[in-house]
């Protein structure tokens, strides 16, 4: 008893200051909890800052965008801008005293007494509970695609774009058809750029941001309990209604909608303007890649492209391994096998939220889902 008293003492460890984290430790705080919240960057919600290109509103409505007791300003508009959120998550740890220790990167998280003992940058730090919030989208992937190193062109991943200012009058090829994808390509286009090609490997499932004024996440949380076979019917149903036939463009709406985010784990394209921009031909779509050949692209069905630049819009990795990945808790995908609530049986005490893609979107997901873990970390 004595050691399990002592072991309590310890407080909880939120690693990651993005807005999982931020709600990890906020509710852990209305609990009576001082967390430790580590975070490797230099502010909170870094990614917001670093790796969001300019033009970017959340996809999802502001408010469901929401952390936990904290609206988002209905000045904020209806899609809330990239810096607009950042502003409120400074606001939201400001407003819930959470004062992260930045500059401190988790390295590896090792059992302990019952506890747990997260490596750091800055020495140990001992937990009897720890909230892994670094989010899905950690570490930037590019493919290692053949001859890669040989191109004489400009290889960029679409976390270091930000505007179209530095393309004007250029040729690009994005690769990806994700949300990140088609933003980019729309924004290049109206930004000047000459030519824009954009690379797709799977025909993505898209819809309309809203319709109608209702916004697509609100579907997508009403259907989310439903079977995967009444998904797909529901997501082909949406698509054959709102969105145009985009066949002859390069763009045929695949079979089964929902179980393309199964298997892939991308999110559906929500139209900000690119299906005008491949209907009017200033978005071209073409193959997937196969290889680089100097300065010239070699796609997948033989045809080849010469662009200035490729931006890889090609996502992220949760990057797990190192942390976790001794433990025994990651999948074939480098996913954690529990969330939110969930602990695993091999390692009590050790929670992730946010780490996988919802229909009901994400934010909301890391709201709730640190809510659980606070409330199972009390209990």
């Amino acid at each position: 008893m004595a050691g399990r008293e002592a072991l309590l003492t310890l407080p909880p460890v939120v690693i990651g200051a993005g807005p999982a984290g931020l709600a990890a430790a906020a509710e852990l705080k209305r609990r009576g909890f001082d967390p430790i919240v580590l975070e490797r960057a230099d502010c909170v919600g870094s990614a917001w800052r670093d790796r969001r290109y300019d033009r970017l509103r959340l996809h999802t409505v502001r408010r469901l965008s929401g952390l936990p007791g904290a609206r988002i300003p209905r000045a904020y508009g209806r899609w809330v801008t990239r810096d607009d959120f950042r502003a409120y998550l400074d606001e939201f740890a400001r407003a819930n005293g959470i004062h992260p220790r930045f500059g401190v990167e988790a390295l590896r998280i090792e059992r302990e007494n019952d506890g747990w003992r997260v490596e750091t940058v800055d020495g140990p730090v001992g937990a009897h509970a720890v909230v892994v919030a670094t989010g899905y989208s950690n570490d930037p992937w590019v493919p290692d695609w053949p001859g890669r190193t040989s191109f004489t062109g400009e290889l960029v991943h679409s976390a270091d774009y930000r505007n179209p200012v530095p393309y004007a009058g250029k040729s690009v090829l994005v690769v990806g058809a994700g949300n990140s994808g088609a933003e980019i390509a729309v924004d290049l286009v109206e930004g000047g750029a000459e030519t824009v090609w954009l690379s797709v490997r799977t025909p993505p499932n898209i819809v309309r941001r809203d319709r109608f004024g209702i916004p697509s996440q609100l579907i997508g949380i009403a259907v989310q309990p439903l079977p995967t076979r009444a998904l797909n019917v529901v997501g082909r149903t949406l698509r054959r209604l709102t969105v145009p036939d985009l066949s002859d463009y390069g763009l045929p709406a695949p079979r089964d909608g929902y179980t393309q985010l199964e298997q892939t784990r991308t999110v559906p394209i929500l139209d900000v303007g690119i299906v005008d921009a491949v209907r009017s031909r200033r978005v071209t779509v073409v193959a997937a890649v196969e290889r680089f050949d100097g300065a010239r692209v070699v796609l997948v069905d033989g045809s080849r492209v010469r662009p200035d630049v490729v931006v890889a819009a090609t996502g992220y990795r949760p990057a797990l391994e190192p942390l976790v990945g001794h433990l025994g808790l990651l999948d074939e995908r480098g996913s954690p096998v529990v969330q939110g609530a969930e602990t695993h049986p091999d390692a009590p005490g050790l929670y992730f939220v946010a780490m996988s893609i919802r229909l009901g979107g994400l934010i909301r997901a890391a709201a709730r889902e640190a809510g659980a873990a606070a409330r199972a970390i009390a209990a």
